[in-house]
């Protein structure tokens, strides 16, 4: 039997659903999709209970955080994706910062897809694909001109945990069209996708 899958903008869904998926993985449960919305200090100053109130109350304001998928109607993965404006710890990254030298980063019509947090029964299932797939249509849909990703490299260094892979595998976003635009580090490709 074939599993159905939905995917939905984060604010349109029960914020349970989004509990059930972020809450209950690894750094999900501690960052709840904050680290690259915040500086250093501003991430800090809060704790997890705080940080997921911070998303839960852009979800109630329809900010564009990120899309949930379900699987036969039981969350099951989340990717962050938002105008990259939105993202005040990227041009604070010093190896983006260099690798993207003369970046506009507080152009809205670029948008940036941050992190991925699949269950772990859903893995090697095709949900970030159909996630990342999603996320550059929402993009679109936006009025997006440029979607962009800070993936891993995996054919540089060994092994890496689910957690180490949150932002996705450049292999995952080539299959997608995008193309490398710089590196922020050896295993750290910056890619792009234009609309």
């Amino acid at each position: 039997m074939t599993a159905t899958v939905q995917i939905t903008p984060a604010a349109h869904v029960p914020w349970s659903a989004v509990e059930q998926v972020l809450g209950s993985v690894g750094e999900s449960s501690h960052c709840w999709c904050r680290w690259w919305l915040s500086t250093n200090a501003e991430y800090g100053a809060l704790d997890d209970a705080a940080r997921q109130a911070a998303l839960q109350s852009d979800l109630v304001r329809d900010a564009p955080r990120g899309l949930l998928a379900t699987v036969d109607g039981s969350p099951a993965a989340w990717v962050g994706a938002a105008p990259r404006s939105h993202y005040a710890r990227l041009p604070r990254t010093t190896a983006l910062a260099q690798a993207l030298p003369g970046t506009d980063w507080a152009d809205n019509s670029i948008w940036s897809v941050v992190c991925f947090t699949v269950l772990p029964a859903h893995r090697r299932t095709g949900l970030a694909t159909a996630l990342l797939g999603a996320a550059v249509e929402a993009a679109r849909t936006a009025g997006a001109t440029a979607v962009e990703g800070y993936p891993v490299d995996t054919a540089v260094g060994g092994r890496r945990s689910p957690g180490a892979l949150n932002t996705g595998t450049l292999a995952l976003f080539e299959r997608h069209g995008f193309t490398e635009v710089g590196r922020a580090k050896a295993d750290r490709p910056v890619v792009r996708l234009l609309l």
